[in-house]
């Protein structure tokens, strides 16, 4: 190798190793440059996601609830639920809610006072002046029970329009003649306290508390009017703090 061969050799060496640094730096770049773009990607895939399920009608929802979160605009919902569902008042004021348009409101507007039911019978002092049954049976209490299943639970009422839980056992044995007050605990002193194996459908079951009666139905149960958005229902005694109570002589 003469002078300049080797002169040659010595002055290519180091450009050759630099640009092989920069290949790599420019390997390096360029993937740091597509995981970017890839990490772009993905997100802007979630966010349109989560704007197409926000963007879903708002018909997801019952009919009522539709209505009571002011998401509909008219009263369609409301005519294709009224079949199955007694909207209350509230919720059909609701459905002439128009965003930005808001009004003030008192609480007291909100406050559930009575049925929307009507009920133009005779009231259970009525009853007690004309009785229905001359009977008092067993079979004859259930009758009169059974009847007023689903009446809406309504604090004081004593009316097929609505009932709480002494005004439904006050109204019940109203029909036989029997003038009751409105009251758990001042129906339960006006009876016999027995033995639950003594019980039989047509007496009271009394909370041990007196928060609450119903009519015993037989087997565990009872008719009762339960609590406020509930209604009349036959239902198993849910609790064991409970004792019986007769107020006529039933005959089973």
């Amino acid at each position: 190798m003469n002078i300049s061969e080797d002169l040659s050799l010595t002055l290519l060496t180091p450009l050759h190793h630099a640009t092989r640094k920069e290949m790599r730096q420019k390997q390096l770049v360029a993937k740091k440059v597509e995981h970017h773009r890839l990490r772009t990607s993905l997100t802007m895939v979630a966010a349109t996601g989560l704007l197409a399920t926000s963007a879903l009608p708002s018909y997801g929802f019952d009919p009522e609830t539709t209505a009571m979160s002011g998401l509909a605009r008219d009263n369609t919902m409301v005519e294709i639920s009224a079949p199955s569902q007694g909207l209350s008042v509230a919720a059909v004021r609701a459905v002439e809610f128009s965003r930005g348009d808001y009004q003030p409101a008192e609480a007291s507007e909100f406050e559930v006072r009575s049925s929307s039911r009507r009920y133009d019978g005779p009231t259970a002092a009525d009853y007690v002046l004309d009785p229905r049954f001359t009977n008092v049976t067993s079979g004859n209490i259930m009758k009169a029970s059974a009847e007023l299943v689903g009446t809406p639970y309504v604090y004081g009422g004593e009316t097929p329009a609505g009932f709480d839980c002494s005004g439904y056992v006050m109204f019940v044995y109203s029909q036989f003649g029997m003038d009751l007050p409105h009251s758990v605990y001042q129906q339960a002193k006006l009876g016999e306290k027995i033995s639950l194996d003594e019980a039989i459908p047509g007496d009271i079951v009394v909370f041990n508390d007196y928060s609450h009666n119903g009519i015993y139905a037989g087997n565990g149960n009872f008719y009762h009017a339960p609590q406020p958005g509930d209604r009349v229902k036959l239902a198993p005694i849910f609790t064991d703090r409970y004792h019986i109570i007769r107020l006529a002589d039933i005959d089973n």
